[in-house]
């Protein structure tokens, strides 16, 4: 196998963050990218380069739901690195409104950044993981793509069409010793929005799981972590959410 080079959109905070750190400790060259937060992206990257030295990572700034700005992002790293065989679909909006309160644009912005992207992202990565014989391809849904959740019609719509694009693309490139897979997270305390909320606030949630304690960030690294090891699980959605699916 080749060397694991990694890519992770949306990768400055939260579980984005905690992948690429991970990927870092493993060995991987990792690019990492960011819509505008600088300040976030700052913060990462001096975290990042406690791990395993600036040489090892990339930090890289634009929209991930802009095809033009995936393909020069895509065009860097492997000028910097090669071959990307590890892509982690992380980028995501959370805006949350009710159908009453959701605009076309919201909807819109929701979708491209949450979904569009993962697929840019495959359209570039793919080739070079064909002619390596190898890839794992990562797409961070929601527990919001099997019930619903509590955000709005757009994000739950986002993360199940990443479902469908998990399922398909295993099925596509399965021959080619790609895997691509799902993980659906919920109740992270310490990733999205729950991150800011009080400890009081996040009481609240522990009625939505079957486990005593919230989740945290390093619970889906487990899980990335199986996935990126495993050449027979592909197309799967994992849940790492206490049991909320359940309920």
């Amino acid at each position: 196998m080749e060397r694991l080079i990694g890519l992770v959109t949306g990768g400055t905070r939260g579980i984005g963050l905690g992948v690429a750190d991970y990927l870092l400790q493993q060995g991987a060259l990792t690019a990492v990218t960011y819509h505008s937060d600088d300040e976030a992206a700052h913060k990462a990257g001096k975290q990042l380069e406690r791990c395993c030295g600036a040489s090892q990572f990339l930090l890289l700034k634009g929209d991930s739901g802009d095809p033009d700005v995936v393909r020069r992002q895509h065009q860097e790293i492997q000028k910097a690195f090669g071959t990307v065989n590890v892509l982690v679909n992380n980028a995501g909006i959370m805006p949350q409104r009710s159908f009453e309160e959701l605009t076309p644009e919201i909807w819109e912005s929701t979708i491209r950044i949450n979904l569009n992207s993962a697929f840019y992202w495959c359209r570039e990565v793919v080739p070079g993981m064909k002619t390596q014989g190898f890839g794992r391809i990562v797409n961070i849904a929601s527990l919001a793509a099997r019930g619903g959740g509590v955000v709005g019609p757009h994000y739950a719509a986002s993360k199940a069409g990443l479902l469908g694009l998990t399922r398909y693309g295993a099925r596509e490139l399965g021959p080619y010793g790609i895997t691509v897979n799902a993980i659906n997270p919920a109740f992270i305390q310490d990733a999205g929005i729950f991150a800011g909320w009080s400890d009081a606030d996040k009481d609240g949630l522990r009625d939505k799981t079957l486990v005593p304690e919230l989740g945290r960030v390093a619970d889906v690294v487990r899980a990335f972590a199986y996935l990126l090891d495993s050449p027979f699980v592909t197309g799967v959605a994992l849940d790492v959410n206490g049991g909320a699916f359940m309920i």
